[in-house]
């Protein structure tokens, strides 16, 4: 369980507003959400968002596994990141495990998803995000 200073370095590393975690590379953002829930402790939600042309002749179906391996590296990438600053900050080992959240009541987290904002016979428009849920230790 995080003390509140480990809370508020972990709050300060994943801010996507100011700071390190703002820069926008690649074309792509990650934004990060870190959540309080009671019965489960904290809750650090990790989501890809970009915006793609598709050849529609290629398919919507060979965009989509295409950018599910372009967002699993990115967020990848992004915890590794998390963890290393967090070490050399909090001067502990930050533990986070990936998993789907399941509450009654709620809708199901998608993993994945691309929308289609834009449709030409010649190029499809959409937005890709990907959202990723790691319980926070």
């Amino acid at each position: 369980m995080l003390d509140i200073h480990e809370l508020r370095v972990l709050s300060g590393l994943t801010q996507t507003y100011f700071g390190k975690s703002s820069i926008r590379e690649g074309g792509h953002a990650i934004a990060h959400k870190l959540i309080n829930h009671c019965d489960e402790g904290y809750v650090l939600e990790i989501r890809y968002e970009t915006l793609v042309n598709i050849n529609s002749r290629a398919g919507v179906q060979t965009a989509q596994d295409e950018y599910d391996d372009k967002s699993r590296k990115a967020i990848d990438k992004q915890v590794i990141e998390i963890k290393k600053d967090f070490k050399e900050v909090a001067g502990r080992t930050l533990k986070i495990k990936e998993f789907k959240s399941e509450r009654s009541g709620q809708a199901p987290l998608r993993e994945s998803f691309l929308e289609i904002i834009s449709f030409n016979p010649s190029l499809l428009r959409g937005k890709y995000y990907r959202t990723l849920q790691y319980h926070v230790e």
